[in-house]
């Protein structure tokens, strides 16, 4: 089973590093997902991604990387299933695009990886700290979860998708509509905007 579940991993970063994601007419991992702006000083520094799988590749990953079957990564679990599927997405900076004051930000990183289990579905968790942190007040913040390559698909949960810590300013606030410009095949871009 665990060479299955790394045959399937294999198949899809190089699927996607090939250039080939675009001849399926479908994703074939489906993540519902959320975003938890951490603001200091009223600057936003960094982002928090908690993503949760569909139950197909909830199902093949837990059974490949919970080897003790005991409902919970363990430490070396963890470290496995990070450097098997979670960091090879580093190539395409784990499908999170930001743009600051109309500048996509680049050579995103990745910080506090964890990957749980609830419910049987497979959890991950982890931060992408804004280098420099950005001033919503400066111009809008756009972000956004999306592959090109049409083999993993992003939305949004139906409820409590959008959170903040800190002190975020009254004056600001979200908009999620299709993208436009160079966020066109964006489905569900978050911009943060502040002042009138």
């Amino acid at each position: 089973m665990f060479n299955k579940i790394k045959a399937l991993l294999i198949v899809l970063v190089s699927f996607s590093l090939s250039g080939k994601g675009h001849i399926f007419a479908n994703p074939d991992v489906w993540v519902k997902a959320g975003i938890t702006y951490q603001f200091e000083e009223h600057l936003v520094t960094e982002l928090t991604y908690l993503w949760s799988f569909d139950d197909y590749f909830s199902s093949r990953t837990i059974q490949t990387y919970d080897r003790d079957k005991n409902g919970v990564f363990g430490s070396e679990e963890l470290t496995l299933l990070r450097r098997e599927a979670f960091d090879p997405l580093s190539r395409f900076g784990y499908h999170v695009h930001i743009w600051a004051d109309g500048k996509k930000l680049k050579n995103l990183m990745a910080k506090n990886f964890d990957a749980r289990i609830e419910t049987k579905k497979l959890i991950y968790e982890f931060t992408v700290p804004l280098m420099p942190s950005a001033n919503p007040n400066d111009g809008p913040i756009i972000t956004s979860l999306y592959d090109n390559k049409l083999v993993m698909d992003f939305r949004f949960f139906k409820k409590n998708f959008l959170l903040v810590k800190g002190l975020m300013r009254p004056n600001c606030k979200f908009q999620i509509k299709r993208g436009k410009g160079v966020q066109s095949y964006h489905p569900q871009p978050v911009t943060l905007k502040c002042g009138e």
